[in-house]
């Protein structure tokens, strides 16, 4: 995840030289860190983010019930909860795979509670507690965000109360809440409350935002969801139990088709056509096309590479008309390895963003502080990065 320090020292800096900056965009919105800064700052904010669990966790964020609300929400849920005998059970494939059978019934007692609750705002949040509840409770590891089981015997020594477990899971998101609020409350009384806009869906899809951004700022994926962090995966369980009507937007039943369904929709997840778009990728980025053959004698991972650069920069030209002219751009980036070779990823994403109309301004390099970036010493594919850089451009014809 971003370092929100960071994000919010650069927007310090950028309302120092550009003032009238009011609405921050964010593409790849996540978990919300560019969101928040820009809330503390009273900024407004648009984020879209193609995973309906990200966009959920935002509006929470953005939309938070007060501390007394979360509190008696939670407590209120978990009495309720206790007390329903007979709960309607979830229908998904891989459901008593995932869930022992005291676990499912917990959870499915936990969901019926919540959707008693009255207000949008409480549910909301209530789902959150669930949505992490789920993943502390279910047969999958908690190690990794891909979907896998702990052995039989690890199983049965795991938890088998959900609804101690949501307890617990709400009594820390109320601490949260309440460190929440104290950042918000030193907003000036006088000021307009920041306006947030949530879309789910891809970058691709149809923007709907009444006006253009001032400034985009995000942390794109480094690489296909698949091999790099699965978070579609990590989403699917809570998406079960979840409902889909207190999401914002309109929720996609398609993405839950299957446990990678989401994985495959986002950057990358196709290799359909990714040798068809080496000629026209290579025009725009130097980088790539002296970088490729050194993978040119593995058609597969090849494939892999260029149907997500194929994405990326599909998604890169799709930004530049939901920004004002001239906006400033701050794009954290990190250099993941394919193939036990360093993907230049920074650099061909610059010559993208030039080929797009873009100015450099600046790029920004850091170490990762291991303390401070959540982030495994490996994934699947080897060792991940050490350092990141904020590329930050100009985009200038956007918005005409």
């Amino acid at each position: 995840m971003m370092v929100p320090e960071l994000q919010g020292a650069l927007l310090d800096d950028l309302r120092a030289v550009s003032p009238g900056s009011g609405l921050v965009y964010d593409p790849f919105a996540g978990s919300g860190t560019v969101m928040l800064e820009s809330l503390y700052r009273g900024m407004d904010f648009h984020g879209s983010d193609i995973n309906p669990l990200a966009i959920l966790l935002c509006q929470v964020k953005a939309n938070p019930p007060s501390v007394a609300a979360g509190e008696s929400a939670v407590a209120r849920v978990a009495a309720r909860a206790a007390t329903i005998k007979s709960p309607t059970m979830p229908v998904f494939a891989g459901v008593d795979k995932w869930f022992k059978p005291e676990i499912k019934l917990g959870l499915a007692q936990l969901r019926l509670a919540i959707l008693d609750e009255e207000q949008l705002v409480d549910r909301q949040f209530l789902w959150v507690c669930l949505a992490e509840t789920i993943r502390l409770v279910s047969n999958s590891r908690i190690s990794t965000f891909k979907l896998h089981t702990y052995t039989s015997e690890e199983i049965a020594r795991r938890e088998t109360d959900a609804i101690k477990a949501f307890k617990s899971v709400g009594s820390q998101n109320v601490a949260h809440l309440k460190q929440h609020w104290e950042r918000l409350d030193l907003l000036p009384a006088s000021g307009k409350k920041p306006h947030v806009l949530l879309l789910p869906g891809s970058v691709s899809d149809s923007w709907i935002a009444p006006r253009q951004a001032d400034v985009l700022m995000t942390s794109p994926p480094y690489g296909d969801n698949k091999t790099t962090v699965p978070y579609g995966q990590h989403s699917y369980l809570p998406l079960q139990w979840i409902f889909h009507a207190d999401i914002p937007g309109v929720f996609d039943e398609s993405l839950l088709e299957s446990t990678h369904r989401i994985d495959l929709m986002s950057l990358g997840g196709s290799f359909k056509q990714a040798d068809a778009s080496r000629d026209e990728l290579c025009k725009k980025s130097a980088t790539l096309r002296e970088w490729l053959p050194r993978i040119d004698e593995r058609p597969a991972l090849r494939k892999k590479v260029l149907s997500f650069v194929r994405d990326y920069q599909r998604a890169l030209s799709n930004l530049s008309p939901r920004l004002k002219n001239g906006a400033f751009c701050f794009f954290t980036l990190g250099e993941r390895r394919v193939g036990k070779q360093t993907f230049p990823f920074v650099d061909i994403t610059r010559e993208l963003l030039i080929a797009d109309g873009h100015e450099e301004v600046m790029t920004i390099e850091r170490v990762l502080p291991g303390s401070r970036k959540r982030m495994a010493a490996k994934n699947s594919q080897g060792a991940t990065m050490a350092q990141e850089r904020v590329l930050v451009t100009r985009a200038w014809g956007a918005g005409e």
